[in-house]
């Protein structure tokens, strides 16, 4: 057995056990629409009766007009019972599918919320949004059609198998002896198709990341002339999922065709020993006419089962991307310590950090003390925007420990934590909501007033009182109508609004244009009181009224103390504050010839 189709097996049958506990809440909607499917199925054999019973009177002597009238009007009642059982059935089986769509959107979403920051974002949005989009609408899809669908079409194979049996055991039996080697072949074919489910599912996320990137990077695509360059790469991506469908295609087609074929060739049986049969004058007329008029389309039924079959290994696919999600391990927290009296001093003991092989912190130890400005500084790569998500605890640290006023994080519990700790990333991120609406995710009961005066404090109240809707004027997806100085103080203000007592400010000036620049040291300055600001910069002009500067290099503090005794030492701070201040008074000027 080769590796790829183990893993393949265990993809198919994995991925649909992933999604079993999903379909208790919707065990009884499920059951009464196949229950409802089976009477459909059975009113579905009312025809077929009646084909019967004509035969039989067109056959005799003397035909009765009345008996083939009520014959048809039982037909045409049995039909239009049918057809209303099966819309019913769906439209139940489509409530109970709907109800699983919820519950596992719901339960990725909250999982993910659960999940460190961090893990969230290694995964690539492609497959996030496939998963989350397009498995968990072909999963209600596939079950409100398939569970009614089935079972009228098991039901009916099954009680018109038994019928003819009945009526001659030896023409039933070539009416579906084909059926056995049909659905060993649609099994051979869900096999083979799911030996590609995992590369499938790989392709089709880089694809979809490959868009999404492409669509996100537009401005710089266009703005470096690399269309053609860039569309070449998200081309590429695209043949390689359609490479991967058409192979999964051509393993599926041999075993679906041969599937079709079988199930039609059953004439090629059941014609010749019906003849045989009705010559030796070991059955009726009516019993070579009915099998010829039924029997030869008694196993249509069963193509249903084919959509079934050939979406089995797409389901599973989604469910083993649901697997993996929710097998991610959640944030550790007991909620052990009371929120309140809690101490806003931040303390690295002994802390290491990797992402991958490499590590980013090495032992860093520090405490940051209440209404003091501590500043992470150092050449890039060093590890400060890392010290700044192990406390928003994007991560967990893997040896040493992280504590808040001398409890470990863990202890916390992820409400408290969030409560005590506000940050202001480098990368903002504003809904496509009000301005109004972007402040209050900080704090949902602000009021009107609350707004401003945070805003005043963050030197954006102006800009937006500016605007012609002012506060409920809609920002755009991710904050597009506002430039990024705006943005950015925008998430300051809203921070400002948390009122956390520990605040940290990854690169939060970055975007902010000179002239407000003191502005906003005012308002950073108005944040340190009674609180814990953590700021992580470059711009060396904004920290260097910091109570304790902590140099970084290459993941450990090489340097602290404040600006003054730093720049004293003349050591790498001293270095960076002279490049600063060189960078500052540099200006370009054009080369005359």
């Amino acid at each position: 057995m080769s590796e790829a189709a183990s893993t393949g097996r265990e993809s198919l049958t994995s991925g649909i056990r992933a999604l079993l506990p999903f379909a208790q809440g919707a065990r009884a909607s499920f059951a009464l629409a196949a229950l409802i499917a089976a009477a459909a199925a059975f009113l579905g054999l009312v025809p077929y009766w009646v084909i019967n019973e004509a035969i039989g009177i067109a056959l005799t002597p003397e035909l009765s007009q009345e008996s083939l009238w009520l014959l048809a009007g039982f037909a045409l009642a049995a039909v239009v019972g049918r057809f209303a059982c099966e819309g019913i059935a769906t439209f139940i089986a489509h409530r109970g599918a709907f109800q699983i769509q919820y519950d596992v959107r719901l339960a990725l979403a909250r999982h993910l919320a659960a999940l460190p920051l961090g893990k969230v974002t290694r995964r690539r949005s492609g497959e996030l949004k496939k998963v989350m989009a397009d498995d968990v609408e072909r999963l209600e899809l596939f079950l409100a059609h398939a569970i009614p669908d089935t079972v009228a079409a098991v039901l009916t194979v099954v009680a018109l198998a038994t019928w003819m049996v009945l009526i001659d055991w030896r023409l039933a039996l070539a009416t579906y002896i084909l059926i056995v080697p049909a659905f060993a072949c649609i099994a051979l074919g869900m096999r083979r198709a799911g030996m590609h489910m995992t590369e499938y599912r790989e392709t089709q996320a880089q694809m979809n990341a490959s868009i999404v990137e492409l669509l996100r990077g537009m401005a710089v695509v266009k703005m470096f002339n690399r269309d053609a360059d860039e569309v070449r790469g998200t081309e590429s991506t695209i043949a390689r999922y359609i490479e991967v469908v058409r192979g999964y295609s051509l393993d599926f087609l041999p075993y679906g065709t041969g599937f079709y074929v079988l199930l039609g060739a059953n004439a090629a049986i059941l014609i010749p020993l019906a003849g045989w049969l009705w010559h030796t004058n070991s059955i009726s007329t009516q019993t070579v006419l009915f099998f010829l008029i039924v029997g030869l389309g008694a196993l249509a039924t069963v193509n249903a089962l084919l959509y079934l079959f050939a979406n089995l290994s797409h389901i599973a696919s989604g469910g083993a991307i649901v697997r993996d999600v929710l097998a991610e391990p959640a944030l550790e927290s007991s909620n052990a310590v009371a929120e309140h009296g809690i101490e806003p001093r931040v303390e690295f003991d002994g802390v290491w950090f990797r992402y991958e092989n490499a590590w980013v912190l090495e032992d860093v130890s520090f405490s940051a003390a209440p209404s003091e400005l501590t500043a992470l500084v150092g050449p890039s790569g060093g590890g400060k925007s890392t010290v700044a998500a192990l406390i928003g605890r994007f991560f967990d640290p893997e040896r040493g420990e992280i504590r808040i006023g001398g409890h470990p994080l863990a202890r916390l519990g992820n409400d408290t934590l969030n409560r005590q700790v506000s940050m202001v990333l480098q990368e903002t991120f504003l809904f496509d909501d009000s301005i109004a609406g972007n402040l209050r995710v900080a704090r949902a009961d602000a009021t009107d007033a609350e707004l401003v005066r945070a805003c005043e404090q963050a030197c954006i109240h102006d800009t937006i009182a500016a605007l012609s809707d002012g506060y409920a004027t809609v920002v755009g997806e991710r904050g597009v109508r506002l430039s990024g100085g705006e943005r950015q103080r925008l998430t300051i203000a809203r921070a400002i609004l948390a009122d956390a007592p520990i605040v940290v400010l990854d690169e939060a000036t970055a975007f902010v244009d000179p002239e407000n620049e003191h502005a906003i040291q005012q308002a950073i300055s108005e944040l340190v009181r009674g609180r814990t600001v953590i700021m992580v910069a470059h711009r060396l002009s904004t920290v260097r009224g910091a109570d304790q500067i902590l140099v970084l290099d290459q993941g450990s503090i090489v340097e602290r103390g404040d600006h003054d005794e730093l720049v004293a030492r003349n050591g790498l701070y001293a270095q960076l504050w002279q490049d600063f201040n060189v960078a500052r008074a540099t200006g370009l000027r054009a080369e005359r010839p």
